[in-house]
């Protein structure tokens, strides 16, 4: 008898004894591909009226010298580039292998169900000339129920014929799913469904009752492998986080996430209760500190609260306390530095600290935050902008008392106002003093843009302290322009937030001073649009402004231009700016509210 009759026998036989399955299988390839097929019922009475479905199979045997040892369950084996075509445009089916003994004997079944995006999967991986391709094969159980099971997987598979691969993107679109696998699913762990590891299928239902078998990879979670929000306190030395969250991550540990920076692993066994802290350089300076705080006092044998639930502490790691009173330290000084350059704590998140900015912030503590002469070989004074990440921070250099040492001087601190001069040059290139300008004339909105220490809390205060009271609101008022501008050139959302936030301040202290100027109201209206806060009523008090203008007034068509944008009317706008001239249109563009027309409006900025 041949090799591929006993191969065909193995499986017939094995088949056959499974209820609801009739093998048709044939050796000798009288059949191109296939070696035939099983049909599988919906009940142990054979009949066309319980035919459920037919899976083509092939059967492949060979003659192996090594014995197949009972407990491989997987075995590599190369099958041909045309039956992997065939099977992927027919919906698929059974491949099985069946390795023996030059006598027959010893015979062992794998087999490989050969889903179409598996098999896409397959070829997508190998090369365009390549013949053949290694497929992972399984070990055929010997219970019936198993083997019907299998059947009925290779036959569910066949919706994925008439679907492309690699259209995850549908899942967005389904309001149910159906899976069938031959693992199912455990609800005390998690169950990852890959296909290169197990068989199934996903099958998307989307509107209108269209079923649509769907490439992906799941991993389905019990509850407690999910992460949400803790609802107990962690505490150690006087250090407490209470906005945490967990998951589980095997039957016994748990992974707590206290902050951005610091994670606490749980491992329960029997009667022992043992912590894990991982800490890493995350979060804004504060938060930073607060973590180091917290595993400081583990290390100096604190001991770790959860909720009521306390350990007994212990001696703690002396070492890691003293790697880590350094890097509190730093930590301190830098919180200080940009508390003191006025800096919000949150845009402290984005910037990364390596070797060179380290030394430089360390610098810039002592000079500004201790108002210390710094060591410098530079003979050059004057601007400096020092690179944080993407930001930056402006600083002015003046001599100091000898010349191996500089002064460091924030130029938006008022108290330094000073300390330093601001010179204006003119078109023959002359440098000449400027008295009544504020540092911030000085800065383009290029800059604004990434300038961390502008100290726009107190931008009010520096147009206020100028004597001349007409000039401070002329400057002012061009002052919000250019903050805006800056938040729409700005990348970093903090950034964009903080320079909007600047411009709240000074448009409102304007409008106190002159409560009756359109030009102030338009403004304020631009910051809500930038905002995303512009309402129904401030939309009608834009209309009403229109309705208001002095037609022969100054700037009158300029100003109905910006309403008309505020309030999205196009049509109208061109007519308007149909009759501005040219120095009047270039002026109106260089504007920030011409940014915010339809075509070009900026995203809106978010609390």
């Amino acid at each position: 008898m041949s090799v591929e009759q006993l191969a065909v026998n193995a499986v017939s036989d094995r088949i056959a004894l499974c209820p609801h399955l009739n093998p048709e299988i044939s050796h000798g390839d009288k059949t191109p591909i296939t070696d035939g097929h099983i049909d599988f019922f919906s009940a142990k009475k054979h009949s066309k009226k319980t035919l459920e479905g037919r899976v083509p199979v092939q059967v492949k045997g060979r003659v192996t010298k090594a014995r197949i040892k009972a407990s491989r369950q997987y075995q590599s084996f190369s099958v041909e580039r045309e039956v992997l075509d065939f099977f992927r445009n027919h919906g698929g089916g059974l491949y099985f292998y069946v390795p023996m003994r030059e006598d027959g004997s010893e015979r062992e079944i794998f087999y490989a169900i050969l889903l179409p995006f598996k098999i896409d999967r397959l070829l997508a991986n190998g090369d365009a000339m390549q013949k053949s391709f290694a497929v992972k094969l399984s070990r055929l159980p010997a219970e019936a129920s198993k083997v019907e099971g299998i059947v009925r997987l290779a036959w569910n598979g066949r919706i994925q014929s008439a679907a492309g691969s690699g259209n995850g993107d549908l899942l967005n679109q389904a309001e149910s799913l159906r899976v069938h696998s031959l693992v199912g699913f455990d609800e005390d762990r998690p169950t990852l469904l890959s296909l290169t590891e197990t068989d199934y299928v996903v099958v998307a239902q989307l509107r209108g009752g269209l079923e649509v078998a769907i490439d992906i990879d799941l991993e389905v979670l019990p509850h407690d492998y999910v992460e949400r929000d803790l609802a107990v306190s962690i505490r150690c030395g006087g250090v407490e986080f209470t906005d945490g969250s967990g998951r589980r991550l095997d039957e016994n540990t748990h992974l707590l996430r206290l902050s951005a920076g610091l994670e606490l692993r749980l491992t329960v066994e029997t009667s022992t209760v043992r912590t894990t802290l991982h800490l890493t350089r995350e979060g804004t300076f504060r938060q930073q500190a607060k973590n180091v705080n917290f595993v400081l006092a583990a290390a100096n044998g604190s001991p770790v609260i959860i909720g009521e639930f306390s350990g007994d502490g212990s001696d703690g790691d002396r070492k890691l306390a003293r790697q880590l009173e350094p890097v509190r330290a730093e930590l301190t000084r830098l919180i200080e530095l940009f508390d003191e350059l006025g800096v919000e704590d949150a845009l402290t998140s984005t910037i990364p600290i390596d070797d060179k900015t380290r030394r430089m912030l360390l610098a810039l503590h002592e000079g500004i935050y201790q108002d210390r002469a710094v060591r410098g070989s530079s003979d050059g004074t004057g601007r400096y902008d020092i690179p944080v990440g993407a930001h930056k921070i402006m600083v002015i250099v003046v001599p100091a008392e000898d010349e191996d040492h500089r002064r460091v001087v924030d130029p938006f601190d008022p108290s330094k106002r000073d300390r330093f001069r601001i010179y204006q040059i003119d078109e023959q290139g002359s440098a000449h003093p400027v008295e009544w300008g504020t540092v911030y004339e000085s800065v383009t909105p290029e800059d604004m843009g990434s300038i961390l220490n502008l100290r726009l809390h107190e931008i009010v205060g520096a147009y206020e302290a100028l004597e001349d009271r007409a000039s401070a609101l002329t400057k002012a008022n061009l002052m919000v322009l250019r903050l805006l501008s800056a938040a729409d050139l700005a990348v970093d959302e903090g950034q964009k937030r903080y320079l909007v936030g600047g411009a709240v301040e000074l448009c409102t202290w304007l409008m106190a001073q002159q409560p009756d100027s359109l030009i102030h109201r338009i403004n304020w209206w631009q910051i809500q649009y930038r905002l995303g806060a512009l309402t129904n009523d401030d939309r009608q008090s834009i209309r009403s402004a229109r309705r208001s203008l002095d037609r022969n007034g100054e700037q009158a068509g300029l100003l109905e231009a910006c309403l008309l944008i505020l309030l999205g009317d196009e049509e109208e706008l061109q007519l308007v700016l149909a009759e501005l001239g040219d120095h009047e249109l270039d002026a109106l563009q260089s504007w920030p509210v011409w940014a915010l027309r339809r075509e070009e409006a900026p995203a809106s900025i978010g609390a």
